[in-house]
């Protein structure tokens, strides 16, 4: 006959073998984290697209028809302002196509090609 200290010591064993099989390891790997999405799209960057990109490009460095270099710009956002709702010369006035909101984005947006 078994002794019952002999199944007690196998059942422990059993039971310690069978948790150690559905546990995970300490040292397992780190799931892998999700790819960080795609920056969003900047106020402005859309209408500036839509508007100024055909003479300054999508960079602000084109300069087609004289237009200026926007990267090398020494107008500072009031002046940018003027610019866009006023025109000057070749560039032409962007008050009747765009809000006072949607100039400042464009605006805020022109300020950060580099």
């Amino acid at each position: 006959m078994i002794r019952p200290a002999f199944l007690l010591c196998a059942s422990a064993l059993l039971l310690t073998v069978a948790a150690a099989c559905h546990s995970t390891p300490a040292s397992a790997p780190a799931e892998t984290a999700a790819p960080a999405p795609a920056p969003a799209e900047l106020p402005g960057q859309a209408l500036f697209a839509q508007n100024c990109a055909v003479c300054h490009g999508p960079d602000g460095k084109l300069g087609l028809n004289g237009a200026h270099d926007l990267t090398k710009s020494n107008l500072n956002a009031t002046g940018r302002v003027y610019m866009v709702t006023q025109g000057l010369g070749k560039m032409p006035s962007f008050k009747d196509q765009l809000s006072p909101e949607q100039i400042q984005q464009v605006v805020d947006y022109s300020l950060t090609l580099k």
